[in-house]
């Protein structure tokens, strides 16, 4: 889908989009989840590297790896939402800006 038609279905829809809307959607989900396992896995190495080569993972250590992942995943996600939202607002501010001097241009008819 198209993102000013994701923007202009938004608009048409009255108000503002929810925050669980923009994450939910299939783009942003992706880049989230590519971003997360490219960056988790390099930070799991990067701390738990000697275990996990030498295979003596515990289950001790297997939490702190995991959670690895939710930090770039939760970073990914928040900074789109934000940078969405912002592109949606000034969408908005531009599309009524415009759609007032239209309406100036043609004398309020």
């Amino acid at each position: 889908m198209n993102t000013f038609q994701v923007v202009e279905d938004t608009n048409k829809q009255g108000g503002q989009r929810s925050i669980l809307s923009y994450c939910l959607e299939r783009a942003t989900l992706l880049f989230a989840l590519k971003l997360a396992l490219v960056v988790g896995t390099v930070l799991a190495l990067i701390n738990h590297g000697q275990a996990i080569f030498t295979g003596h993972v515990t289950f001790d250590q297997l939490i702190p790896i995991l959670i690895t992942y939710c930090v770039p995943f939760s970073v990914s996600m928040y900074s789109q939402v934000q940078g969405k939202r912002e592109r949606d607002r000034l969408y908005a501010e531009v599309n009524a800006t415009t759609k007032q001097s239209e309406t100036e241009t043609t004398g309020g008819e």
